[in-house]
């Protein structure tokens, strides 16, 4: 999902795929993405924080009775 983000937004910039202004726009547009929920939380990426998960994407459980229960609030 990120790369199908970013390969669009680079694909828009007219750098060709292969040269180093297309790594470039990659770059760019990876570090751009921000609200796309994906399988393992909501990505907001930046120049400074290539993992992109907020707070959306951090949640508690605990097993109880052989089971994950959700704790809200931790």
């Amino acid at each position: 999902m990120l790369l199908d983000s970013a390969v669009a937004g680079a694909l828009k910039t007219g750098a060709k795929p292969g040269t180093p202004e297309f790594r470039v726009a990659m770059r760019d547009a990876l570090e751009g993405v921000k609200d796309l929920a994906a399988s393992q939380g909501v990505f907001n990426m930046s120049p400074t924080d290539h993992a992109g998960f907020d707070e959306r994407s951090r949640v508690i459980v605990k097993v109880e009775g052989g089971k994950w229960v959700y704790q809200p609030g931790l």
